[in-house]
Order: C-alpha cells, then sequence, then structure tokens
C-alpha cells in the first residue's frame, strides 16, 4: 500500500506515459514509417535485411502487454514461458532454454536489452513492462551487433526520452481480479540545451494460482522510477545521464500440480504403514495426504502447502552516454552499471505435509519442506562505436564492447536427507570488436557485411558448507567447506552478410547469411557428490565448460511499402543449424531433478509474415510463423520420469534425434486491429487481439505429460475518447472465451514419486509434473483511463 501510495502521488504530479518519438512514428505516419534502433543506428524497418517485429506503446498498451511473456500473444515467433516469481526461458524461432534458478550464469539465446544495453540473463529487470515506447524484437542470430547472448534473437526496450517540448501523460486500470497498474511520463526541456523526462509506475498483478491451505492467491507488487538528463553542450557534443531503480515483490507459487502418477505416492521408498506384526502395507506418503482439497489434472490451477513462498528483487542501475559528431562520422560511447539483489524461497513438492516428518515419525530432525537462495547480479558495460552518415553509398558502424557479470548466489536447503548448504559465484568477461559495412552497388542493391570478434572468459566458483540440518559437514570429511574454482575462456570469429536488391519502388528483396555462436558455458547447478574430499571421476564432466555452439543461418525475404506507405507486407524464410546446441533438460534419476547441460545438433526453419495497415482511423495487423524446430542430434540423453523401454529408454538414456524442441508450437498467429468511430462529440475506439497457437510440448525430454494442448486466445476492448485524442477511457475484456492454458510446465519433482510394491518396496518410478498457469488463464475484465499532452 505504501508503494501505490508513493507512485500515485508520483503519477499525480507528473500526469504521464505513452506519446514519445518512436511510437509517433510507428503508429502516427503510417506503417511504412516504422523506425528500428536495436541495430545501433536509427534505421527504417523496412529497409533492413533482418526479420523483426515492432510495436508501438499503443500497441502495447491495447493488448495489454505488462510482462514478458505476453510477447507471446503479439509476435507469433517468440516463445517465453513465464515471468512470475523465477528465470525467465526465452525462445525465438523455436530456440529456447530451460528454467532453473541454479543454473547461473548460463546465456539465454535471446538477447534482452534495454535502450541497446544488455540485460543479464539472470536478472529479472525486464520481467515487467513499463516506460516502454517502443519494443523490438530481432528474429534469429544477431551475433555481428547483438553480441554473446543473441545466438536466437534481440528483444529490445525503447524506454522513454527527454524531450525539446513539453509532454507527457499517465495511465492507471483496474481489473476484476484485483490487479492495479499505474504508470506516467513526463519529458521536456529544463534550459537551454538540458533536457529531461521521467517516468514512474506502480503495479499490483494477481495470477490464476490458489493456495486452499493458506488461504492465498498468488501475487507480485511492482514499483520503479527512470530518469534521464540530456546535455547539448554545443552543437556537436551531448551527454546523457539515465537512472533507474526498481523492486518487486510476490508471494505465493507460481507452479501447481498437473499431474501426478495414479495410485502413486511421495518417497515411495520409504515404508508409511505397517501391520501388526510391523510388515509395511504402504510406501510413500498417499496423494489424498499430500494434496487434497483439489484434484490434479490439466487445467488446475490449486496447490496445498503450508509454506510461505516469496520473492523479492531490487535494481539499481543507471548509465552515461556521450555523442560527438565531426566530418560525417558519429562516436558515441555508452557506460553502464547493473545491479540486482535477488531473494526467492521455494515449496519444496508443494505437498500439503512436512513429508519428511511424516515418514520419519518424527525421529529425524525437522524439514520445513522449505528452500531458498539470495544473491546479486552486477555487471559492468562499456562500448565505444563510430558510425558514418547512413545516407552515403558506403557506410559503416564499427565498435569496442566490453562487459563484466558476476552472479553471486547462496543457496541453503536445511534437509538431512537432501542438503545444500553452498555458494554459487559465476563469472563473464567479454572482449568484442565489430564492424558492419553497407555498401550501395546500383541504384537498386546493396551488400552488407559485418565481422565480430569475441573472447569469453568464464569462471565458477562453488563452496559447500556446513549441513545445518544434519550438524555436520557436507562431503568434505573434516574441512569446514569444499570449493571447486574452475576457468575457461574462448574466442571466436563471427559474422554475416546480405544481399538486398529493390525490386521495385517499395519492394526490397533480400537474401542473408549469419554465423552465429554461443559462449561455453559451466553447469553451475552441479553439486558435490555427498562423501568426497575431492572431485570423483563421475564429476569430472561437470569441471569441463560446455563446448561452444556454432550457428549457421540462412534467410531469404521481402519487404514492401503498399498503398502509400499505409500497408507493409513483409515474408521471411530462414533454415539455421545449430552445431553444440547447448540443450538443456533435467535428470530426474535424483530425489530432486538436476539439469542438465550436453551439446547436441539442433536445427529450425520455417516461414513468418506479418501484413500491418495504419490509414486514418484504421489499424490492422496481421502475422503469422510456421517454425520446425528439433533435434538433428542427440543420443544419451536424459529418459521423461516414467519412460519405459518400449518407448525407447535404455540404460537410462533416450535417442533424441528427430524430436521436437521444447516450447515450438509449429505454428502461431496473430490479429488484431483498433477502430475509431468519430462521433459529434467524442471518438468510440474499438480493438480486437486474437492469438492462435498449435500445441506443443514443453519439455526437452519429450515428456506427453508436459503437452501443452492448441489454443487460441480473444482479447477485446471498447473505449471513449475526447476528439482532440487525448483522454480516453477504455473497457477491455482478455481470454474471453476462458480457456485455460500454462506458459510452462516442469517435471524436475518427479525422481521423488513412484509406487512402490507392497510387501517388497520395489519401486517403479512416477511422473510427476507442475504447471504454471498464464497470467490470463483465467477471463478478466477491466477499465483504463489514460491521458495525454
Amino acid at each position: 500500500m505504501r508503494n501505490l501510495l508513493v507512485s500515485t502521488s508520483v503519477l499525480a504530479i507528473l500526469a504521464s506515459v505513452q506519446p514519445v518519438f518512436a511510437q509517433e512514428q510507428t503508429e502516427t505516419l503510417g506503417a511504412a514509417e516504422i523506425i528500428v534502433t536495436a541495430q545501433k543506428r536509427t534505421e527504417r524497418l523496412q529497409e533492413i535485411p533482418v526479420a523483426a517485429a515492432v510495436l508501438g506503446g499503443n500497441t502495447i498498451e491495447q493488448a495489454h502487454v505488462t510482462d514478458l511473456s505476453d510477447i507471446n500473444r503479439v509476435v507469433p515467433s517468440v516463445e517465453i514461458k513465464g515471468t512470475f516469481n523465477g528465470r525467465v526461458p526465452y525462445g525465438i524461432r523455436g530456440i529456447s532454454t530451460n528454467a532453473n534458478e541454479g543454473a547461473i550464469g548460463l546465456t539465454s539465446g535471446v538477447s534482452i536489452q534495454v535502450d541497446g544495453v544488455p540485460v543479464p540473463a539472470d536478472s529479472f529487470a525486464a520481467n515487467t513492462i513499463t516506460d516502454v515506447a517502443q519494443l523490438e524484437v530481432l528474429k534469429g542470430p544477431q551475433a555481428t551487433l547483438g553480441g554473446r547472448t543473441a545466438s536466437a534473437g534481440v528483444i529490445n526496450f525503447v524506454t522513454n526520452g527527454p524531450s525539446s517540448t513539453f509532454k507527457g501523460g499517465f495511465s492507471a486500470s483496474a481489473t476484476d481480479d484485483g490487479e492495479v497498474r499505474g504508470e506516467g511520463y513526463v519529458a521536456g526541456p529544463l534550459s537551454e540545451g538540458v533536457s529531461f523526462s521521467l517516468s514512474a509506475y506502480d503495479t499490483h498483478t494477481p495470477f490464476p494460482v490458489y493456495n486452499i491451505t493458506r488461504g492465498e492467491k498468488s501475487a507480485a507488487n511492482s514499483w520503479g522510477i527512470r530518469g534521464k538528463l540530456k546535455f547539448e553542450l554545443t552543437d556537436r557534443f551531448s551527454v546523457g545521464l539515465m537512472g533507474h531503480y526498481a523492486l518487486s515483490r510476490s508471494h505465493g507459487e507460481n507452479f501447481v500440480p498437473v499431474y501426478f502418477t495414479p495410485g502413486a505416492s511421495v518417497f515411495p521408498f520409504i515404508p508409511y504403514t505397517f501391520d501388526t506384526n510391523g510388515v509395511p502395507t504402504a510406501y510413500g506418503i498417499p496423494q489424498s495426504v499430500a494434496f487434497p482439497g483439489y484434484t490434479i489434472g490439466y487445467g488446475n490451477g490449486t496447490y496445498a502447502s503450508p509454506v510461505e513462498m516469496r520473492s523479492r528483487y531490487e535494481d539499481l542501475d543507471g548509465s552515461v552516454t556521450l555523442n560527438y559528431e565531426a566530418d560525417g562520422l558519429t562516436f558515441n560511447s555508452v557506460t553502464s552499471l547493473f545491479q540486482e539483489k535477488q531473494y526467492q524461497s521455494q515449496d519444496v513438492f508443494e505437498t500439503n505435509v512436512y513429508f519428511f516428518d511424516v515418514l520419519t515419525g518424527g525421529h529425524a530432525p525437522h524439514f520445513g519442506n522449505f528452500q531458498e537462495a539470495s544473491g546479486k547480479v552486477r555487471q559492468f558495460t562499456q562500448e565505444l562505436k563510430v558510425s558514418s552518415d547512413a545516407a552515403r553509398p558506403i557506410n559503416f558502424i564499427a565498435g569496442l564492447f566490453y562487459s563484466n557479470m558476476i552472479v553471486d548466489q547462496t543457496g541453503l536447503r536445511a534437509w538431512v536427507a537432501n542438503p545444500t548448504s553452498k555458494r554459487n559465484i559465476s563469472s563473464t568477461q567479454n572482449y568484442a570488436a565489430y564492424a558492419r559495412v553497407t555498401a550501395r552497388l546500383t541504384d537498386a542493391a546493396r551488400v552488407v557485411a559485418g565481422l565480430r570478434y569475441n573472447h569469453d572468459k568464464i569462471g565458477w566458483n562453488v563452496s559447500q558448507y556446513l549441513n545445518p540440518a544434519a550438524g555436520q559437514y557436507q562431503g568434505c570429511g573434516a574441512a569446514a567447506s569444499c570449493q571447486w574454482i574452475l576457468s575457461d575462456s574462448s574466442d571466436v570469429l563471427v559474422g554475416d552478410i546480405a544481399l538486398q536488391y529493390d525490386l521495385s519502388r517499395g519492394v526490397m528483396g533480400y537474401a542473408s547469411y549469419t554465423r552465429g555462436y554461443k559462449p561455453k558455458a559451466f553447469n553451475t547447478v552441479h553439486d558435490f557428490a555427498s562423501a568426497q574430499s575431492a572431485p570423483v571421476a563421475a564429476d569430472v564432466p561437470f569441471t569441463k565448460a560446455t563446448a561452444q555452439e556454432h550457428i549457421d543461418s540462412f534467410e531469404v525475404g521481402l519487404k514492401s511499402s503498399l498503398l502509400g506507405g499505409h500497408m507493409t507486407f513483409n515474408l521471411a524464410a530462414f533454415y539455421t543449424k545449430y552445431n553444440g546446441y547447448q540443450a538443456q533438460l533435467f535428470d530426474n534419476s535424483a530425489v530432486i531433478g538436476v539439469l542438465v547441460l550436453a551439446n547436441a545438433g539442433a536445427r529450425t526453419a520455417g516461414v513468418e509474415a506479418d501484413v500491418n495497415y495504419v490509414q486514418g482511423n484504421t489499424r490492422f495487423g496481421l502475422s503469422a510463423a510456421y517454425i520446425d524446430a528439433k533435434f538433428t542430434s542427440f543420443k544419451g540423453a536424459t529418459c521423461w520420469p516414467d519412460q519405459t523401454t518400449a518407448q525407447g529408454c535404455v540404460g537410462g538414456a533416450q535417442d533424441l534425434s528427430g524430436k521436437p524442441l521444447p516450447a515450438s508450437p509449429k505454428f502461431k498467429f496473430n490479429a488484431n486491429v483498433t477502430q475509431t468511430v468519430p462521433l459529434s462529440a467524442f471518438n468510440v475506439v474499438l480493438g480486437g487481439n486474437l492469438a492462435y497457437r498449435t500445441d506443443t510440448l514443453l519439455q526437452a525430454d519429450q515428456n506427453p505429460r508436459t503437452r501443452q494442448p492448441a489454443f487460441a486466445l480473444l482479447d477485446l476492448s471498447l473505449g471513449f475518447q475526447t476528439k482532440d485524442e487525448k483522454a480516453t477511457l477504455t473497457l477491455f475484456v482478455n481470454n474471453v472465451t476462458n480457456h485455460f492454458y500454462y506458459t510452462n510446465m516442469e517435471d524436475f519433482f518427479s525422481g521423488a514419486t513412484g509406487t512402490a510394491a507392497v510387501p517388497s518396496g520395489v519401486v517403479s518410478p512416477g511422473n510427476y509434473v507442475i504447471g504454471q498457469p498464464a497470467r490470463d488463464a483465467r477471463r478478466y475484465f477491466g477499465g483504463r483511463v489514460s491521458y495525454k499532452f
């Protein structure tokens, strides 16, 4: 409440949000005038040989895009598996990562950027979408300019910035299920040569997840503020300063039980009841005790747990930008500092009883089903670049880039049967030099070619300490702690080349080849063996960094501006091969699933198309993607939890060659329309958004219980707007048909489940799947008021 009052006061003073230069370009001047900045210079989207999607502020607001996973509904090539109370797995064109908060230091494959500055993959800074003037998605590998984290694509948030004229606005909304949002933006001149911008937001977001034991509905609260100053010291030299603070808190689970093998129990290795002769009559805690009061199955949004789950993420970052122009060249320097403090607690297995206490009759040290992790993410980046006038027949952009990121995490699970008390530190340094040249060969033909050299240094420092549950040292004999300090480095040269040809006025075709990569990585989830004083043979693979990915990507495309620039039609076909693809899946042979990081072969191929029409009172967009993403070679992969020999599990391993990649629906499309109807006293604004996707497996191990069926989502809105278009009242309903779906499903708890034969106690493995309901998995209604000046 305190944060809401603070931000509401700020909003009232600012009276701020959506209108900015980039938005005006994309949504006022016409479909052909869309500007993109994610390639380190200002360019018209229709003139660059890259498949991309660009959303302006009005589109983001109308589609109620409030966090990263909402991008799934508006950009078909994107698949993001949830943003609530956990690390976000990103995906573009079927290439994605898995979810594991312990896997620190791993690159996602999708470079998340704010104003062109990369956000650490371990941070949560971009989860909530606020203060966004424009959202840019570059599809496919962007290694030359996007860097080491862009093996699948780039998502860039362009935030509101200083202005030489006074402008601003505010937006506030509320829904029938308890969501409350307020955000504002104001910008203008302070004095001659000095301008500013200031934005603030405060949100409360409920999720369709309910804990019947605690009577608690899961929710997240976030607030933040961003300020910018621009000093135009001379006609050629300017300085920009940015400061940003944000705080996010959540309570309640993000996952709920979706499937549990019928008849199976939790911890079937331990007798639960006995006959009069002391012979076991049942093993493990039955489902009726562990999961009472609700039905496990697809569509469930309920769980039962006595554990209080919560998270806290606090961001503090800033940047200094220098720009200098001389003799047709622009010199630019961007220095950024980023820090995020993190805390997260979790419920182990999501049962309604303290399972270990029950199974041991209270004779073992108490375990409260609770584990936690806390730490910091710190990053420093420095980029120096020079670019020439893009209007020249031969123009270029070149630069140097350095980043230093450290993720320092401490984890605790005070459970004598499976204890963790460790500190995990991952360090990553990247040194890079890049250049890209555009040359006009004829009036109609151009060639674009770029190279990037990367030197990566990675480190992993893990220490395991005293086990507080057992009162003894863990895995290190008499030593107070055991520690590994590992490091590795690698070099790579990547690049791209594209040929463009103007087929006619307003119609451009292109063909491109991109050589990309993903750097080496340590599997930082790995723990020491339970009784060792030094690494043993079984641990040796984990002391070595997983090899680089090497990527070969081919793309052909067509970009056209029609109807005098009011309509665009873009088409792209691509084929991308990943050698040494860093596949992520869980090994459920242990009680608690461990993330496996292994190199495999993979490829993705498909076709993307989009149409945008903007004229007068009508705006319409249609985009679609057909994507076929699969493993080309992956023998020795872990099996899904209850996979049989007949289903391909031999000796605990399976061959995934030819199987689909996770979270990669073959077909997705989005259609959106906004129609303004002028009346005598005001305007009526009608809006609609329809998103559809085919079914997909959400886990790489092909667990059939992690299949998300095909579904469609329909959102509708009705707005009333003043004639000057400054004030708008909008009523909306999201998920009109009330179709339930999950953004993610995981099976890493399965190792603790199964069915035990009586009286022998021989266990057949179980399959326990948990799912994360989407924010809009249930229909909700709302209203929004906005004003701009």
